[in-house]
């Protein structure tokens, strides 16, 4: 029994010794074979196989002296794709790095050191990416667009938060922001995408869109801003924004000198909040009293009217430099002086109307809303269309609104929402809203009012009764009037500024 224990582990011992002269071996053999090789992927395909990955990179960024010279850098890189993976393999070949570097140029883009900046989706505007070289190129042309719409001095000082007093006449801005997130991130960029070089030419395409084609126009004898503006369906802000170097709709023009009439559309939202506090003249009423002793031509100031004075002091909101059409007023105004109404005696009425009676200061024809009161757009160009009427706010939601004169009802739309959005298509775009016409052609618009509307088509309605109420239907960005004026059925006829009707 000793004896065969003493074979068996003998027999063990030698096995044991067998394997690992074997393993011994074998081991030599594969080191001797197993090469590192690295291989090179592009878009997940391989595309051949190197033994230095370094000497990659260096061809890479030596073969690229055009691109480093066109955007003044230091290194040029491969594709975002290419991956260049550490191999073992029992073969030795490997391609030539002439005709990787070749098969890379002819497949993908080489790439640069830069930064990707992400704009977020809006309700205006589709979210989007661009590509800079350094962040002060991104942090220069946001300066920029700012100071398109507020002056650098305003602009510092909010910055520094230099405010006026509670009661001091001026303007304080607060709330400054763009309305989108903007982040920025470092990324290797492709060499073909657009990459923007300079603050100057990203500020313009962020202020006048991307891919604009600027327009141009000579100064003649007898321009001004406000004509130049008219003629190429600008409002003069939009001028103004477009052509920085003139500080106001006064500034004095140059023949020859060429202007920028592109129309501004902001890729981004600058958006802030104004404190206003100044001094506002309250247009008085014309009041008619008739003599039926007097001839019908008979027209006689007896009482003249006195403009109002008082202070204001307003809170609205401005996006692009675009008020919103909503205003609020802090506190109530301080009158400095009330108001007189002018009084003028005229003779037996006769029923004669006309475009001239429009322009009489004795015609009588009244504000449309309470007070206090706001303008908070005019009746100008924006944004490349004619805003046609006057957008008034301040004396809040639900507050009455008055026929400006003596007519007929000839058109009145509810069922919209009394909360509408900028864009919406109900009632035309006019929300809730009743059309007078006053004989003589003319007609008067009530936009944006709540739906309870107190007349009807065919009512006969006299200067002062009350046609609605101040409301936020239709499009429309906040509570406010559109106070619109005709010649003719609106959308049919010429509209007028209604301005016209209240010459004081």
């Amino acid at each position: 029994m000793k004896l065969k224990d003493n074979v068996i582990t003998t027999i063990l011992c030698i096995s044991v010794i067998l394997l690992y002269i074997v393993v011994s071996m074998y081991n030599k053999i594969d080191n001797n074979k197993i090469t590192k090789l690295y291989n090179v992927y592009l878009n997940g395909d391989v595309i051949g196989a190197i033994n230095d990955k370094e000497a990659l990179y260096a061809l890479i960024d030596e073969k690229q002296q055009e691109i480093k010279k066109r955007y003044n850098v230091s290194n040029v890189y491969p594709p975002n794709s290419l991956k260049v993976v550490e191999n073992y393999s029992y073969t030795t070949k490997t391609n030539n790095l002439e005709d990787i570097y070749n098969k890379i140029e002819e497949i993908q883009d080489f790439t640069i050191h830069g930064y990707e900046v992400e704009v977020s989706k809006t309700e205006d505007h589709d979210g989007f990416k661009f590509y800079i070289l350094n962040k002060s190129i991104l942090n220069d042309a946001l300066k920029s667009f700012v100071l398109a719409f507020i002056s650098e001095e305003d602009y510092n000082n909010y910055l520094i938060g230099n405010v006026l007093a509670s009661d001091d006449i001026g303007i304080t801005y607060q709330n400054m922001s763009f309305i989108e997130d903007i982040t920025i991130r470092e990324k290797y960029i492709s060499v073909n995408d657009k990459i923007y070089e300079s603050s100057e030419e990203l500020a313009q395409e962020l202020l006048f869109g991307f891919n604009y084609k600027e327009r141009s126009y000579t100064i003649k004898e007898g321009d001004t801003i406000e004509s130049i503006s008219e003629d190429n369906k600008l409002n003069t802000q939009e001028f103004l924004i477009a052509n920085p170097r003139y500080s106001s709709k006064d500034s004095l023009l140059a023949i020859g000198d060429q202007v920028n009439i592109t129309l501004i559309d902001p890729e981004l939202s600058f958006s802030y909040d104004v404190r206003e506090v100044k001094k506002v003249e309250i247009d008085f009423q014309n009041e008619i009293v008739r003599d039926n002793s007097k001839d019908p031509d008979y027209s006689e100031i007896t009482r003249p009217g006195v403009k109002g004075l008082e202070i204001q002091t307003t809170k609205y909101n401005v996006v692009n430099g675009e008020q919103n059409s909503e205003l609020a007023f802090e506190s109530d105004p301080v009158v400095i002086r009330e108001k007189v109404d002018q009084i003028t005696t005229k003779g037996k009425q006769v029923s004669v109307w006309g475009w001239e009676n429009i322009q009489d200061t004795g015609a009588g024809w009244r504000w449309p809303t309470e007070n206090p009161f706001a303008i908070t757009s005019e009746f100008a160009w924006r944004w490349g269309r004619q805003h046609n009427g006057l957008d008034i706010s301040g004396s809040g939601w639900g507050s009455r609104i008055y026929a400006a004169n003596d007519g007929t009802v000839v058109r009145v739309v509810t069922g919209c929402s009394d909360n509408g959005y900028y864009g919406s298509s109900c009632g035309g775009g006019y929300g809730n809203h009743v059309v007078i016409n006053h004989g003589g052609n003319i007609y008067t618009l009530y936009g944006h009012m709540l739906g309870r509307i107190p007349v009807t088509e065919g009512q006969s309605v006299s200067r002062g009764t009350v046609v609605g109420y101040m409301g936020n239907s239709g499009s429309s960005q906040g509570t406010h009037l559109h106070f619109g004026l005709s010649i003719g059925f609106p959308g049919q006829g010429q509209y007028r500024n209604p301005r016209e009707l209240y010459p004081n």
